[in-house]
């Protein structure tokens, strides 16, 4: 690998602890797994009503230095802009989020656009517990594979859809192709983590993959799936301790109890006025 001259950037790949002897993709997809393995995705912030700076300084000390978990515009920044440092040949793309199947959602999700040896990949760190965990080939229509994990790829001139086949089939997202500029992200990150009616500020959600191992957190449910054995358990959060347990021990955030308890509480009166 080669050196990176700013610090934070520095300390990212330090605690990522990749092989020195790794190059190209190989590098990039392991890149991507010890991220997703490390750096928990979250919303908590973004139900604090937390301004959320994307400069790379202050992205860095909040994402990996202080462990306080972030989603896709956060997680992908700080992969992409490493990515750069390494060498590689990188801008970023934004995708309409496909989950619910519906075609008119706005795009809110950033994700790297990788150039390498005259083929184009897609390299996404926040995309929850659905991240693909791999670079995804995208110049031509095809399926990929991962251990337990199959994405069909479809591409036309300036878009591409990604779809999960397996374990379970999943539209993930149709990506925009098209030169994006930091400025448009911040528009769509403003939106995203500000707007009262935006998905992460009403919802909370919380994931990590780590070795076919994928733990989740939505809302008052805590989820546990093991692609490598089949296990898969689901059990209700009851109380903001609980909460804190899980949040600092599976998932690997520095969080306060009092803020575990404000998330707690905010997320408690969301589920309560759902179901109403």
């Amino acid at each position: 690998m080669e050196k990176c001259d700013a610090l934070y950037i520095q300390q990212y790949l330090a605690q990522l602890d990749l092989a020195g002897d790794l190059t190209g993709l190989a590098l990039v997809g392991a890149l991507q797994a010890r991220h997703l393995a490390e750096f928990s995705f979250s919303s908590i912030n973004a139900m604090s009503d937390t301004l959320l700076p994307l400069d790379e300084e202050l992205l860095f000390d909040r994402l990996i230095s202080q462990h306080q978990g972030g989603y896709c515009f956060e997680h992908n920044k700080v992969a992409g802009v490493a990515l750069s440092a390494l060498g590689f040949e990188v801008r970023p793309v934004l995708a309409r989020v496909m989950l619910n199947g519906a075609k008119t959602n706005p795009r809110t999700h950033r994700l790297t656009l990788l150039t390498f040896e005259d083929n184009e990949y897609l390299v996404d760190v926040g995309f929850g517990v659905n991240t693909p965990i791999i670079p995804l080939s995208i110049n031509r229509n095809n399926v990929m594979r991962q251990e337990n994990n199959e994405y069909e790829i479809k591409r036309t001139e300036n878009a591409v859809t990604v779809k999960m086949l397996a374990p379970e089939p999943i539209s993930l997202y149709e990506v925009d192709l098209s030169i994006v500029y930091e400025g448009d992200c911040d528009v769509a990150h403003f939106y995203s983590h500000q707007h009262p009616n935006a998905g992460f500020v009403n919802n909370l959600v919380v994931s990590r993959i780590e070795q076919g191992e994928r733990y989740l957190i939505r809302n008052n449910s805590y989820i546990y799936c093991n692609e490598n054995t089949a296990e898969h358990s689901e059990q209700v959060i009851d109380n903001a301790g609980q909460l804190h347990t899980l949040l600092t021990e599976q998932f690997k955030l520095k969080i306060n109890a009092k803020k575990t308890e404000q998330v707690f509480k905010k997320m408690r009166n969301m589920v309560e006025k759902g179901l109403k």
